[in-house]
């Protein structure tokens, strides 16, 4: 597909699929062309301008949340504010303008051996990038994820994430905060899925980590990444050897 007009370094892009995820996510497919795009890493971001009414919306930052090879864009949106929240009700064809990547969250994780991600809510996006490369490329690294969220109805790509564990070296650990009987999620099939009620705390990263050298990444709201890192460093961890992706401004989006 030719790309249509562009300003600065932004590439224009159209609405493929609107896909929903759960009850406040939304996943926006794009299709379009852009070198820099093509040669983003997993866990990278990118700034997405819409046409609406005949005027471009002011930029906003998202992370990636599709696999670095994929041609098809997806960006996995929880609705935050007017922006966000108008996700579900676009139009496919619709233009949008797409700048980046950036960042360097989760850089050369494919080369850490024994890897803890600890995400909250929506800041799993980087996470699901790094996991369906790492799906597609079949890698060999001992990986654990910790996803926390409040009810069993905040997670989504469930089905995906279960298949994962049985394709990779992967646990999956559920927290959930505002639920008590979690167990009763548990399927057999899926041994490697674990469900917690709580949050991540000291005892739970014990009980569900094995690893004498794991390299951490952390995903989140601000007060779930100030909490996660006490809890780290309880459990031994330096927090300055954490590695760590701000999610903020998804409140005021």
């Amino acid at each position: 597909m030719s790309n249509m007009g562009s300003k600065g370094s932004e590439k224009t892009w159209k609405i493929l699929k609107i896909e929903p995820e759960n009850h406040d996510t939304t996943s926006l497919y794009l299709e379009g062309y852009d070198e820099r795009l093509a040669n983003r890493r997993a866990g990278q971001w990118a700034s997405i301008r819409v046409l609406l009414d005949d005027e471009w919306s002011e930029p906003h930052p998202f992370t990636i949340s599709c696999a670095p090879e994929d041609e098809i864009l997806r960006f996995t949106i929880k609705k935050a504010g007017v922006f966000t929240s108008s996700i579900p009700e676009l139009k496919l064809g619709t233009p949008v303008r797409v700048e980046g990547p950036f960042g360097v969250f989760c850089r050369d994780i494919e080369k850490r051996q024994e890897i803890a991600m600890i995400a909250g809510g929506v800041g799993i996006t980087p996470f699901l990038s790094v996991l369906r490369y790492f799906s597609n490329i079949r890698a060999k690294n001992r990986m654990t994820l910790f996803w926390a969220n409040k009810t069993i109805e905040d997670v989504f790509a469930t089905d995906e994430l279960k298949e994962m564990t049985k394709e990779l070296k992967l646990s999956v650990v559920h927290t959930i905060s505002r639920e008590k009987d979690v167990e009763k999620y548990f399927q057999a099939e899926y041994p490697n899925v674990l469900y917690v009620p709580g949050y991540v705390t000291r005892e739970v990263l014990e009980k569900h980590l094995d690893f004498p050298r794991t390299s951490f990444y952390v995903c989140g709201p601000p007060r779930m990444q100030e909490s996660t890192l006490k809890e780290l460093e309880a459990y031994g961890v330096d927090p300055e050897s954490v590695e760590r992706e701000n999610f903020s401004y998804q409140g005021s989006r």
